[in-house]
């Protein structure tokens, strides 16, 4: 190959190096990340809720608690009441929650498919199922009821069945949220009221 030649692939490579690097200046990812979604109204007992909370809670949500946190987990208790199960179904579910997502109904896709308070991935159902609080509750819930049967789940360590609905890489990450799934507010039950915001904690 002669020098001529050389020299123009040389001078073509160079000029096609700088439109790709001027192409990547600047550009924004191709979707940007899309705001969590409501668990339901969020209220003025919520956000005093919520001020008790980060005075207590000594976990993952230590001093991160907002009100829109507990609007999540006032509807996940709520639903768990629905169902007819007592606390300590409710302490499983809100544990749950903490580890997977802050309380957050997140509808990012982050890890595979999964997204909502839950994580839950597209075989458990459409995106909207899994980004509506009470439904993937209510999946989660009959989750846990069909790996623990019997009421076998009332017996067994709170982490230890978060874990075995959820079946994540790191187990060990439900039983430290143990603790602060069980100090939540009165609010948690609907309507909240803000004569009902006081801190309560339930030994399960």
């Amino acid at each position: 190959m002669n020098r001529r030649i050389q020299r123009s692939l040389h001078a073509l490579t160079l000029a096609a190096a700088t439109v790709v690097g001027a192409g990547s200046v600047g550009v924004s990812p191709a979707h940007a990340l899309l705001p969590n979604r409501s668990c339901g109204t969020v209220t003025g007992a919520d956000a005093a809720a919520a001020a008790q909370l980060n005075q207590v809670l000594s976990g993952t949500l230590a001093h991160a608690m907002t009100s829109y946190r507990v609007s999540c987990a006032r509807a996940i208790a709520a639903t768990v009441r629905d169902l007819g199960l007592p606390d300590r179904a409710v302490v499983i579910a809100v544990a749950t929650a903490i580890v997977e997502t802050t309380l957050q109904n997140n509808p990012n896709v982050l890890d595979h498919t999964s997204v909502g308070l839950f994580q839950q991935q597209d075989f458990w159902g459409t995106t909207e199922q899994r980004l509506n609080p009470a439904w993937s509750t209510t999946a989660f819930i009959n989750a846990m009821l069909r790996t623990y049967p019997g009421g076998t789940w009332q017996s067994q360590q709170i982490g230890t069945v978060c874990q075995g609905v959820q079946q994540s890489a790191y187990p060990d990450r439900y039983q430290g949220e143990a603790g602060d799934a069980q100090v939540r507010p009165r609010c948690s039950t609907p309507p909240p009221t803000p004569s009902s915001s006081s801190v309560s904690v339930r030994t399960v």
